[in-house]
């Protein structure tokens, strides 16, 4: 049995097509980067990815992000029904996959480290974020 596991992507938009499939734009490779402090885009998209072995499912799933000097922001994450998981292993699957983007409309960015998190029934994985970095010009 492999652990529960999660990772992430930030990005500036994202797009569903017609058959639910996720684009996302401007996404981020390293820290992000301010010309001011504090900064404040349009929108930033946390895009959380977390795995489970499907005997080890997840029955209750939170994501969680925290930017410098602001407090908290969570959303209840849909899911799997145990239907549906049930099905997955007669059908020889073996692992669950949890997508899900949480939106920060006009978020107040500070210099500082990003806490991002997905809490369970059963505890917490800890995600790593990127730092948000003060670039003078």
């Amino acid at each position: 049995m492999m652990a529960r596991q999660a990772g992430l992507l930030v990005a500036d938009e994202i797009y569903y097509n017609l058959y639910g499939k996720a684009t996302l734009q401007g996404v981020y490779h390293g820290d992000i980067t301010i010309p001011a402090d504090p900064a404040k885009p349009p929108q930033l998209i946390f895009y959380f990815m977390a795995e489970a072995d499907l005997t080890d499912a997840f029955r209750s799933l939170t994501a969680e992000v925290t930017l410098p000097e602001s407090s908290p922001v969570e959303e209840e994450v849909r899911i799997i029904p145990p239907e549906v998981i049930r099905n997955a292993i007669a059908a020889g699957e073996d692992r669950a996959f949890y997508r899900y983007p949480l939106l920060l409309r006009r978020p107040v960015l500070h210099p500082g480290k990003i806490k991002v998190r997905m809490i369970h029934e059963s505890g917490e994985i800890v995600v790593g974020a990127p730092s948000i970095v003060l670039v003078s010009s």
